[in-house]
């Protein structure tokens, strides 16, 4: 947990490269007198900035992206700044409410009223109990986090405390030219120092903000728990508690029938709204003529779409002050049921009691579940009209029904808002009844104990497995009439067909991989071969097998349509590359013009295709080192397939001899050398060709061709060829020169040599 340092930051340099200043811990006077000062200079500064003239214009050197970080700077110091002076006041007043709430839990001597207490003030003492608690737990959470941020931010101000100082040093070491942007340097330096040191300060006294309201939160905490260990011993449900909370109760169902009255009058207003926005479309309509859209029908459609909402938000408002009453109801009831848990002494009475309340509980639960729905779709709804009122004028004749739009919406927010927050508070206090009265001790035997939680256990799993995760129509004649009848799919059917798919995929499996050994052993088709046969085979085994299994278990595909709608959107997203490779994976093996063992240059990577996979395929370099490439990169990428109708390459060699050998003879050892090489092909068969006169030497080229699968290395077949060449032409007493230049030497002019003077 953080805690506040009390000590107070030191005052950092002036904006506009004034001197720094090292100051003592200062009074709270003064430091608010400074950083008034910090907030007025940048004022200033970004003022003379927006006016232009020097401010604006940076020296020589200064780029324009740090002139824009200086600029965010001051703007950043301004904000922080005025946030800074806001948080003084907030600190005095949490100061003096921790104060007032020790002095009010110090001074309290208990309750003025003799006892029996009523059970309403003990009701109100632990709601106000659990307000105090959350209050205390976020106030605590934001103390933790502004403590994250402050150690960093300190962490931060030294790297810009040092990088001020480098600043400082580079003024002292510049050149004269370069002065003014050192100097500016400097000033921006120190500008972001002093962004940081307000940022630390702005969090430190919110640190203590924080931790005053944290003690009057405690303070208050303490007192409320007093009043609840003196009051609780002693509190009863009178009668006159009951006819309290009736005559509330009734004084509250007046009101809301008072409001739901106007509600109604409200729906006439709305009804007949809607009428005329329907008589005016239906006349411009029938005014139009030729099948021609009549001018103004879209904004009257758009009117009655704006009356039909405005009905359907006043009935939700209707219907939730229509269930507040009904709330009203079951607070009245859960008192009486209440009253026979505290006053009864039948243990019957007092079970059946219990139960109701729960059943109450669970109700309010489910209500509760359904206001929040209602909620989130209203909130979507109102988002949606606040988008589309952004997107036009406020002269647009359409924009003041979209004010009305937001006026309905927004008022059906907040009576679904209002409805929640009772709902959850009368669910909350029936669920601390709940736990108050329930036993807190098992009298049963350990043979009992073990019976119920085995019976428990059984009546779970069995819910579990029959539980109905939806239904679909199976449609059927009896007696030659046509019959619908809805068959539930329960989770125990799907758990059996995923255990029916996962056994059958599981044996399929088993026999492909005894198929793939056979055929590999017996030589009818390479391993990498097989391999991709497999993995495609087991793809349409899957397919096959899903069907099957449905069918086997009497699950119609349209059961999935459900699904279909809820997942089509984000399958569709997150799998459109994996579904855009699966049919490059098809497309590449039906075309076959990519096979396992062809030798593929794909994006500079050169290697033998040794697996086609549904989502990739695996290239393996001349250095064994594999790569996988995506199948739509075959598709979309210009791929060259040495391979493709023939095994065969043709390689070169090219040399250069000495001017005076004789060519014919250098040809015929070329062309002999290579026939005599037993990995180069006889057909078409290697030839000499004479390229060209060079600079140093005649030059010559031998073609000839390998057959890749064959085993032959192209690298391997062409040293080999110039070893034997070499020898060759050795024996033959024909030299390979090297590159020569003559220099040639004029004596018009003597040749001038110049000593250095010493």
């Amino acid at each position: 947990m953080w805690q506040p340092a009390p000590a107070q930051l030191p005052s950092l340099g002036k904006l506009a490269g004034q001197k720094t200043e090292v100051a003592a811990p200062e009074k709270r006077e003064d430091a608010r007198k400074r950083i008034e000062l910090w907030q007025h200079e940048a004022r200033d500064l970004a003022r003379r900035m927006e006016a232009g003239g020097t401010a604006a214009t940076p020296p020589e050197g200064v780029t324009a992206a740090e002139l824009d970080d200086r600029r965010r700077t001051i703007e950043q110091i301004i904000l922080i700044t005025g946030s800074w002076l806001k948080n003084f006041d907030m600190v005095a007043e949490a100061r003096k409410a921790a104060e007032a709430a020790r002095l009010a839990d110090s001074g309290w001597e208990g309750f003025k009223e003799s006892p029996p207490y009523s059970i309403l003030m003990i009701d109100e003492l632990l709601n106000e109990r659990d307000a105090i608690k959350a209050k205390l737990a976020a106030h605590q959470s934001s103390l933790d986090n502004f403590g994250g941020i402050l150690t960093a931010t300190l962490t931060e101000l030294k790297g810009s405390e040092e990088a001020e100082n480098a600043a400082k040093l580079a003024v002292r070491d510049a050149e004269a030219t370069k002065a003014d942007a050192a100097k500016w340097r400097l000033d921006a330096a120190s500008a972001n120092a002093r962004l940081l040191a307000a940022r630390a300060g702005f969090l430190q006294e919110s640190c203590e903000s924080l931790t005053e309201r944290i003690a009057a939160a405690k303070a208050e905490l303490a007192l409320v728990e007093r009043k609840i260990r003196t009051a609780a011993p002693k509190s009863a449900l009178l009668d006159e508690d009951l006819a309290k909370i009736e005559k509330i109760a009734a004084e509250r169902k007046v009101a809301l029938d008072k409001e739901l009255s106007a509600v109604s009058k409200r729906m006439k207003s709305a009804l007949a709204t809607k009428a005329q926005a329907q008589a005016a479309l239906d006349t411009l309509l029938e005014s139009a003529s030729g099948g021609m859209e009549p001018e103004g029908a879209e904004l009257a459609r758009f009117r009655l779409t704006v009356a039909e909402q405005r009905i359907e938000s006043l009935q939700s408002v209707s219907d939730a002050v229509e269930s507040l009453i009904q709330l009203e109801n079951i607070g009245v009831k859960a008192y009486q049921e209440r009253a026979v848990l505290i006053r009864s002494k039948a243990p019957a009475e007092r079970d059946k009691a219990l139960h109701d309340l729960t059943l109450m509980a669970d109700r309010l639960k489910a209500w509760l579940n359904v206001v929040e729905n209602d909620m989130s779709a209203s909130g979507a709804e109102l988002s949606k009209i606040e988008s589309r009122a952004a997107s036009i004028s406020s002269d647009d004749p359409r924009f003041p029904l979209i004010n009305e739009q937001r006026a309905a919406r927004s008022e059906m927010l907040a009576t679904l808002q209002r409805s929640s927050q009772a709902v959850d508070a009368q669910r909350k206090l029936i669920r601390r009844w709940i736990n108050e009265h329930t036993p807190k001790e098992d009298t049963r035997t350990f043979g009992e104990r073990v019976e119920a939680a085995w019976t428990t256990t059984c009546d779970k799993v069995k819910a579990i497995w029959n539980f109905e995760v939806m239904s679909f129509e199976d449609k059927f004649e009896v007696d030659g009439k046509p019959e619908t009848v809805k068959v539930p799919v329960t989770l125990g059917m799907l758990l059996r067909a995923i255990l029916f798919f996962v056994i059958g995929y599981w044996i399929a499996s088993r026999v492909a991989s005894r198929i793939q050994r056979t055929i590999v052993a017996r030589g009818h088709i390479a391993e990498p071969q097989a391999r991709t046969l497999r993995n495609w085979a087991m793809i349409a085994v899957g397919v096959f097998l899903m069907l099957g299994t449905l069918s086997f278990l009497k699950i119609p595909l349209t059961v999935f349509a459900f699904f279909g709608g809820a997942l089509a959107i984000g399958i569709g997203f997150g799998t459109q590359t994996l579904i855009k490779n699966f049919i490059s994976g098809i497309i590449v093996l039906a075309e076959r013009k990519i096979r396992v063992g062809d030798i593929l240059d794909v994006d500079g990577i050169v290697g033998t295709v040794t697996e086609v996979n549904t989502r990739s395929s695996i290239i393996r370099s001349p250095d064994d080192i594999e790569t996988m490439i995506p199948n739509s990169v075959f598709l979309e990428n210009r791929v060259t397939n040495w391979t493709l109708s023939s095994a065969k390459m043709r390689r070169s060699i090219r040399l250069g001899v000495a001017y005076g050998t004789d060519p014919k003879q250098v040809m015929e050892i070329l062309t002999e050398s290579a026939g005599r090489h037993g990995l180069i092909l006889k057909d078409p068969a290697p030839f000499a060709v004479f390229d060209d006169f060079g600079d140093n030497a005649l030059i010559f080229s031998l073609y000839f061709w390998l057959d890749l699968h064959g085993g032959a290395n192209a690298m391997i077949v062409s040293s080999d060829l110039r070893l034997m060449i070499d020898k060759r032409l050795h024996e033959a007493g024909i030299g390979i020169p090297f590159p020569q230049r003559d220099m040639h030497l004029t004596t018009e002019k003597p040749i001038e040599v110049r000593l250095a003077k010493e």
